[in-house]
């Protein structure tokens, strides 16, 4: 409360798509977020171009699932 006013706060709307690296290793480096698939679909191949040869995932948050992904090791 400020100043006898209840302050009404908008929660922090999490980005629901990560890409991510996958490294020789197999293990998953975040990259970037999204709130927008097609943002990130688009973003996907651009990625792709600046990391060639590594694979990219496009990782939905809510359903835990691999929406796609580039060609790499």
């Amino acid at each position: 409360m400020i100043a006898g006013r209840v302050s009404s706060l908008t929660p922090v709307k999490e980005p629901a798509y990560d890409i991510l690296i996958e490294d020789a290793d197999g293990r998953h480096l975040w990259l970037e977020s999204s709130h927008d698939l097609e943002v990130a679909r688009r973003r996907l191949p651009a990625l792709a171009a600046e990391y060639p040869g590594t694979r990219l995932i496009l990782w939905n948050h809510k359903t835990r699932t691999i929406l796609a992904q580039t060609d790499g090791y």
